[in-house]
């Protein structure tokens, strides 16, 4: 059977797709854990264990993934990576105890974690020359969009059952596999012209790329430190300011909302002007979110802008960051390369909210939390304008694709 010619908007539109898979899989524990709680007699601690197991499998993932598609071939391994994600999600529905839960969510974090590194990889080498730090950024709303999907239906369904929620989060992903492994072209295994080109080694420091990766892995951490603390505390200063259950509520979802619209605002703006300028837009509007937010009060107004500008910026700039490692690594380790960037990622998520735990714990005080986001900001901000300048790679390591 002969391959299906590689277009770009197919490749992009079967990403997104991954994405807001893995939009809705990330969120669905979370949903889902009221009702597991109840049925399996799970306390807070046991709780976090559960997003403790999807969190480290989904850094495993990433760190495999990648690897692994550079030597056997991207599409391989994202069919895979889908088809462990459903399999294992589906297996959530079904299990009876907590260490059941634990390995189910585990795996699936594994799937969850090799399918990201690879989507990214994919949009950057089939996207037109020009317009790849556009689509790269662009597929980051994918999911946001997919957790706010998880939102809609239980908005809409008051009633869906969480074993319900795990049976559509693995369904959905096995068949966006079907239509990936009949819809994409094999792209076959990368390799250099000598054997050391594909080495791991290689991938983060060869062609003076060590300073340049360091560089990388320090801005992403310092966002996705970030990231996870605004995501897990914001409901706890909103309280701490006296704000009811509903005004928290609207005040977490703009930021919900910022998120997802960021992906495509910011895909735009790095079409149209350059790195450095389009960085400088999301750091600084990071850091006077952060301002707007210690200012605002009991100002429910002012609350949910600096949430909605929380989301949008620090969004924005996670979504920009996998442009810029995409863009670092030469297309025969780019699965590499990008993999350990989202794995430093996913530890940074974990980091977060274990800091800002600490800092309540010590001073009672959730501003604090807060204040702590700007140290680190101004940390990514010196770090980002550094990567702004890394050189592009040729555009004859992009694979010819069709129309757009």
């Amino acid at each position: 059977m002969s391959e299906p010619p590689v277009s770009a908007g197919r490749v992009f539109a079967l990403c997104f797709a991954t994405g807001l898979c893995e939009g809705y899989d990330m969120l669905v524990a979370g949903v889902a854990a009221p009702h597991l709680s109840r049925v399996l007699g799970l306390g807070a601690q046991q709780v976090g264990w559960v997003f403790g197991a999807a969190g480290i499998g989904l850094l495993i993932g990433a760190l495999a993934g990648g690897r692994i598609a550079d030597l056997a071939g991207r599409r391989r391994v994202l069919v895979a990576s889908l088809v462990v994600l459903g399999l294992f999600s589906i297996a959530s529905a079904l299990i009876r105890d907590l260490p059941a839960l634990l390995a189910m969510r585990f795996l699936a974090g594994l799937g969850l974690g090799g399918a990201l590194p690879n989507i990214l990889a994919l949009v950057n080498e089939t996207s037109p020359a020009g317009r790849t730090t556009t689509r790269v950024t662009m597929l980051g709303s994918a999911m946001p969009f997919g957790g706010a999907f998880l939102g809609a239906l239980t908005v809409t369904m008051p009633g869906l059952s969480w074993q319900a929620m795990f049976w559509i989060g693995g369904l959905a992903p096995l068949l966006v596999a079907l239509a990936c492994q009949f819809l994409l072209p094999a792209f076959p295994p990368n390799s250099g012209d000598r054997p050391r080109e594909t080495t791991v080694g290689f991938a983060l420091t060869g062609e003076q790329r060590a300073v340049p990766t360091a560089l990388l892995w320090v801005t992403t951490l310092c966002v996705a430190i970030s990231v996870a603390m605004m995501v897990n505390w914001l409901p706890s200063l909103m309280i701490a300011r006296d704000f009811d259950r509903a005004a928290t509520g609207r005040i977490v979802m703009t930021l919900t909302l910022g998120g997802a619209a960021s992906g495509f605002a910011f895909g735009a703006l790095a079409r149209r002007l350059n790195a450095t300028v389009v960085h400088g837009l999301a750091w600084a509007g990071m850091i006077a979110s952060v301002l707007l937010m210690l200012v605002a009060g009991r100002a429910e107004l002012a609350a949910a802008a600096a949430s909605f500008g929380l989301g949008f910026f620090l969004s924005g700039g996670q979504f920009l960051l996998y442009g810029v490692a995409t863009d670092l690594y030469p297309r025969t380790v780019r699965g590499t390369g990008t993999g350990f960037a989202v794995s430093v990622g996913r530890f940074g998520a974990v980091l977060g909210p274990l800091l800002a735990g600490a800092l309540l714990a010590r001073t009672g005080n959730p501003d604090h939390a807060i204040l702590a986001l700007l140290p680190l900001l101004l940390l990514s901000l010196a770090t980002v304008r550094w990567l702004s300048r890394t050189r592009v790679p040729d555009p004859s390591e992009r694979v010819s694709t069709g129309a757009a």
